[in-house]
């Protein structure tokens, strides 16, 4: 998509949780995202609640500079936090940033449209109230665009959507709430989603109940998903898988062998077949269990790994050599405005204006589809920003987005 997008966030510091896990498998490193966002683990009761908490509101529209007035209410996300009902009775929960687009330059002036940026949405059934309907990322809404949460698609006025934004609002540029929907925003943070104790046992012993707990699974690199296990004394094994292909919600038994504590059988049922799983616990930690996974009657080997757990060994540290060797989005560079004129900084290097050309121009090279967060600290001159912007631009970045400058922490 040709054209910038300079978009605005939260005022304040709103850190990234861009963390990684990996496992060393032989000679190969599997990386595996971080479980602990909780914009994804809000579900179920304490997601449904939210609309008749105290502090909530409801909205048939919000103006962009109402989105942008929103405070922090989830953990490390700068975007804005709504919620927003459906004509299908579900609920979506919503990250959302407003910008400019640019557009071909009028009477010699170059012109900027209003848009709003869904940075994230996931729209949860009102059945079980965990299964997604709809999920997705970085979807762009110009003015008129309407949009199903429901199916996950922009759609044309009059077509089933549930929200629609308008650069021209009577109050300026607006998201609304169609039909009888409504817009749900919060003054208070959002309770933590709780996550199952699944606590082993200490020692190297291992117990039927260690497995007890949620883990992300990932089979043979193309299936993963949430995996919620509970297991009685007896070695019973009960529980859900949830799949971050679809959403969808299936469930789990099996059971712990009683002449070897720590190998685990179990299957996940789905609609037309059965998946059919055998594991052993890691004895050291009780952390994860690897195994192997029957799929169409082919075995293929899996991983899970406990939620809220850091893998490593002593003298070699998977997590930081992952990280260093998979970046987060490979094709966003960031962009920092220093407080001295002249000065940049290009993915945590210092560099000129020069030098920040030069390195966007062969990044670009590299990869057409780059793109750059800028940060900006919030004393900056808008003179600055606009100048940071043109030569970005130069460099041949088409897509710009703007956010607060990260403030420094006390390293102790």
């Amino acid at each position: 998509m040709s054209g910038s997008f300079l978009g605005s966030s939260r005022p304040g510091p709103r850190p990234r949780n861009r963390m990684t896990r990996s496992v060393l498998i032989g000679l190969s490193v599997l990386v595996l995202p971080s479980r602990g966002d909780e914009f994804t683990r809000l579900v179920g009761p304490p997601l449904f609640d939210l609309p008749h908490r105290g502090d909530a509101r409801a909205h048939d529209k919000l103006t962009l500079r109402a989105l942008e007035a929103l405070p922090e209410v989830l953990p490390g996300e700068r975007s804005a936090f709504v919620l927003a009902t459906t004509d299908q009775g579900n609920l979506a929960k919503l990250l959302l940033s407003a910008g400019f687009r640019r557009r071909p330059a009028e009477a010699g002036e170059e012109a900027r449209t209003p848009v709003l940026m869904i940075d994230r949405f996931e729209t949860i059934s009102s059945g079980d109230r965990l299964s997604w309907k709809a999920h997705g990322k970085e979807i762009l809404l110009f003015d008129g665009s309407g949009y199903d949460l429901d199916s996950g698609q922009v759609v044309p006025a009059g077509f089933g959507g549930d929200i629609a934004f308008s650069a021209r609002g009577p109050d300026g540029p607006q998201l609304s709430a169609l039909g009888s929907n409504r817009l749900y925003t919060f003054a208070q943070p959002l309770p933590v989603a709780v996550t199952r104790p699944g606590r082993p046992s200490s020692g190297r012993a291992v117990l039927p109940t260690d497995f007890d707990g949620r883990y992300f699974l990932v089979a043979n690199g193309q299936q993963s998903g949430m995996l919620d296990l509970s297991v009685d004394p007896a070695g019973t094994v009960s529980g859900r898988f949830r799949s971050d292909k679809n959403g969808a919600v299936y469930s789990v038994s099996g059971k712990v062998a009683s002449d070897l504590p720590r190998k685990i059988e179990f299957s996940i049922q789905f609609p037309r077949s059965r998946q059919n799983y055998e594991g052993l616990l890691w004895t050291e930690e009780k952390n994860a269990f690897a195994g192997i996974v029957l799929i169409l009657d082919h075995p293929y080997s899996f991983v899970a790994i406990r939620e809220g757990t850091a893998l490593a060994a002593e003298g070699f540290d998977f997590e930081a050599t992952a990280a260093a060797a998979v970046p987060a989005n490979p094709r966003t560079r960031v962009v920092t405005l220093d407080d001295r004129p002249d000065r940049y900084a290009v993915d945590g290097q210092a560099k000129s204006a020069t030098e920040l050309t030069a390195a966007l121009a062969e990044a670009i090279r590299r990869e057409p589809r780059t793109s750059v967060l800028l940060r900006v600290p919030e004393s900056m001159p808008f003179q600055r920003v606009n100048r940071a912007a043109a030569i970005l631009r130069s460099a041949g970045v088409s897509s710009i987005r703007v956010a607060p400058a990260a403030v420094a922490t006390d390293p102790d």
